[in-house]
């Protein structure tokens, strides 16, 4: 059984209301949510946020667990790149997780961005 020590993580759903209420585009809110899970070590914050997402706002889709851990992912990889997140902000989340999670150095990520940014590639063309 997997049972979550009592962690208190107001100033981060306080946090992610805030950007929730911001009006982002959806690259941006992604971005951001990743930032604000990326302040948190413990290894449940993900979720955690998952959770508090999904319950305040049920109406938006993209708020599972999976995908958030991959929103802190996509912080963490682009967070030490500063000329990279503006260019994958420009792609969708598709594309961005396609990316993101292959296996390449950051000249191959580059070029996959541009190119998906330039030819409008899909998932499968990726």
């Amino acid at each position: 059984m997997n049972i979550r020590k009592a962690v208190d993580y107001s100033a981060m759903f306080a946090a992610l209301g805030s950007v929730m209420e911001a009006d982002l585009p959806q690259m941006e809110l992604y971005c951001e949510v990743g930032k604000i899970i990326c302040t948190r070590s413990e290894k449940g914050a993900a979720v955690a946020a998952a959770e508090f997402l999904r319950e305040q706002h049920p109406d938006m889709p993209g708020f599972s667990p999976r995908n958030v851990r991959r929103m802190r992912d996509f912080w963490q990889l682009y967070s030490n790149m500063p000329e990279l997140p503006g260019e994958a902000l420009c792609l969708n989340w598709t594309q961005n997780v396609v990316i993101m999670e292959a296996e390449l150095t950051a000249e191959e990520r580059r070029w996959y961005i541009q190119q998906a940014a330039a030819q409008n590639l899909s998932k499968s063309e990726l």
